[in-house]
């Protein structure tokens, strides 16, 4: 997906503009661990947004989306939807 999806421009603005990158390498067990603890699941590639403030999870993305970037734009997109209706209701 990095190679792929990643560079795509609908992908790629968004992730640059709104986001902030973090990552969680599950090739170590205790990583493994952490990301079941955190998700429930150990799939990969597996994709977070999350709330900095209140922790909450806004968004996920299981597995791939190799056949179309649609997908993952919709996740992001849907993710700073509620990131913009939770700072109209403050």
């Amino acid at each position: 997906m990095e190679e792929g999806v990643f560079l795509h421009p609908a992908v790629a603005g968004p992730l640059s503009e709104r986001f902030i990158e973090a990552r969680l390498h599950v090739d170590y067990p205790r990583n493994m661990e952490r990301e079941l603890e955190m998700t429930g699941s150990n799939s990969q590639p597996l994709f977070l947004i999350i709330d900095p403030a209140s922790e909450e999870i806004l968004g996920r993305h299981d597995g791939p989306s190799l056949i179309s970037d649609d997908p993952f734009v919709q996740f992001l997109d849907d993710a700073w939807a509620k990131t913009e209706t939770k700072s109209d209701a403050r």
